[in-house]
Formats: structure tokens, sequence, C-alpha cells
């Protein structure tokens, strides 16, 4: 009888301590290797005459649908084109999406935020007339946090950066979630 109570005690403290919050069924979990908060935010070089911009549509998530973003900033000189598709069963209902960047970053603030997708929503967009200098090889399009850190963003698709450092692109960025995004190195 000793041993079974004894026994009993030992399953119920293993299965305790397999049910504390830092214990995985898959493996520890690891810190992305390249999420860092040294990573410096891409400026656009406007000369000041640049003003924010905002896109808004409402979308049907359970249809999808697409927003075009185009804008200027530095009196046409810095050129922003970009599509932000919501895949049908994204999430449901309608809501009115939001894209806002200020001209001063390589930054793109999405809303409502925070909205979490069923389905990632799907960002391409290129921004030209841009003076990039140093090496422009590490540019990546990244997740910005409320607490300034950067975590580059899975896509199915590509960061570019022209060798001139006149260009960036991102093509294909999947996005679980609204929140800020943009470009760092």
């Amino acid at each position: 009888m000793k041993a079974i109570i004894l026994n009993l005690f030992i399953a119920v403290g293993l299965f305790l301590s397999g049910c504390s919050d830092q214990s995985s069924l898959t493996g520890p979990s690891q810190q992305d290797p390249q999420s860092s908060s040294d990573l410096t935010l891409i400026s656009l070089g406007t000369n000041g005459l640049s003003k924010s911009f905002t896109v808004s549509k409402t979308i049907n998530g359970n249809n999808g649908g697409q927003i075009d973003i185009v804008g200027s900033f530095d009196d046409g000189q810095i050129q922003v084109n970009g599509t932000l598709t919501v895949p049908a069963g994204a999430y449901s209902g309608n809501q009115t999406i939001t894209v806002r960047m200020d001209g001063q970053y390589a930054v793109l603030d999405f809303g409502p935020s925070p909205f979490t997708f069923d389905i990632p929503l799907n960002f391409t967009m290129e921004i030209t007339g841009l003076k990039i200098t140093g090496n422009t090889k590490n540019i990546r399009f990244v997740y910005i946090a409320d607490d300034g850190s950067v975590t580059p963003v899975e896509m199915q698709g590509t960061t570019v950066v022209a060798a001139n450092g006149k260009s960036l692109s991102v093509y294909d960025a999947q996005l679980p979630h609204f929140s800020r995004y943009g470009w760092a190195k």
C-alpha cells in the first residue's frame, strides 16, 4: 500500500511540474536569433517637408479584399506604393482597416491595433526616392513592439534594397496581426 501511495505522489508531482509555465511538450522555447532591439529603423531622409498620410477602407473579413497604399513625401521625391490583401476568412464581419505612415521612418502603423487574424494578411510595398547609406545587405522588414524591440517578419517573399540605396521593398510579408511594421538594419 505504501508503494502505491508513493508512486501516486511521484506521478502527481511529475504531472504538476510538467504543467508549469516554462515547460514545453515540443521542447524548450527559443528566442528568435534575429530578434533584436539594437536594430536601427530606416530613415526616409526627408527634408522636413513631409506630412503623414493615412489610408482607410472597410473590408468584410469573410469575403476578403484589398487596400492600395499610395502616398508621397518630401514634395513627391519619395514615393510609396503598396498593397495590403485580406484573404477571405481572415476575420469575421466588417472592419475598418487603417494604414498610417508618418514620413520620418520607413514605418507603417496598421490599425486597429491590436487585431489578430485567423489567416495572415499579405503585404507588399515599395518605397522609391530614398538615399539609404551604409551597408544595405542586412535591412529586414520587421515588427516593432510597443517596447521598441524589433523582430524580423516571417515572409514567403523577400525584402529588397536597390544597390544604389534608392528603393526599399518587401514582397509577400505575412502579417498575423496589426501593429507597427517597418524596415530596419
